[in-house]
């Protein structure tokens, strides 16, 4: 397996918000104009009509040391960071947010026991996902062949995605699925994939480079 490209690392943070300013001393706003000037965001709130929780306080296109910021969003009930670095990274530097935060903006420190993770990714493989078990061949060649014959062109059929989930009704707020595809606009030859997880940037890594290992032994 080999790294195409980190494309989203988001840690999510289960925190009201409104616990870290318990007395409301700290004006809104000002947390506002300080948040964008240390992390330099190019997008965020500038009408009283846009701080609202409830909807996401957006904040984008921000940078702090070498690291660039896609997103920080405020929720009513989480804190939510984004890079295309690792959500080890986002974690960190939203935990370090949160810290600067305590120290210079007046806010309470308050602890966090919950996180929640979503990492996108593009890789390259030398593997097929037709190859995860003969009945999936079977069922690929069988209708290359019968399609073949019907339109007179020389067509090959592949498994293309592979979706692992749970029952999205066993929980109230929903959490992400494991899916493996192959990436579009990209012709098979390639053997480019992207593949959406709910994990952390290195166990996401780590389950995928199992899985093609998995299958290499077939």
């Amino acid at each position: 397996m080999e790294l195409a490209a980190i494309h989203q690392a988001r840690a999510l943070a289960f925190v009201e918000p409104i616990d870290f300013n318990p007395q409301g001393k700290a004006f809104y706003p000002d947390l506002v104009e300080a948040i964008a000037g240390r992390y330099s965001f190019q997008k965020f709130p500038q009408k009283p009509e846009e701080l609202d929780e409830s909807k996401g306080i957006a904040f984008a296109l921000g940078k702090l040391g070498g690291t660039a910021i896609e997103e920080l969003i405020i929720y009513t009930h989480g804190l939510l960071l984004g890079t295309r670095v690792s959500t080890q990274e986002s974690r960190r530097l939203l935990e370090e947010a949160i810290q600067w935060g305590v120290k210079d903006l007046g806010l309470v420190s308050r602890p966090i026991s919950r996180w929640q993770y979503a990492s996108q990714l593009t890789f390259y493989s030398k593997f097929s996902l037709t190859t995860i078990h003969p009945a999936v061949e079977r069922l690929a060649d069988s209708t290359a062949k019968v399609v073949n014959e019907i339109v007179g062109e020389n067509l090959t059929y592949e498994l293309t995605g592979i979706l692992i989930d749970y029952d999205q009704l066993k929980r109230k707020h929903p959490l992400g699925r494991f899916s493996i595809q192959r990436r579009d606009n990209t012709p098979f030859s390639e053997n480019k994939y992207f593949s959406d997880a709910p994990l952390p940037t290195d166990v996401h890594i780590k389950l995928l480079e199992e899985f093609e290992a998995t299958i290499s032994r077939k």
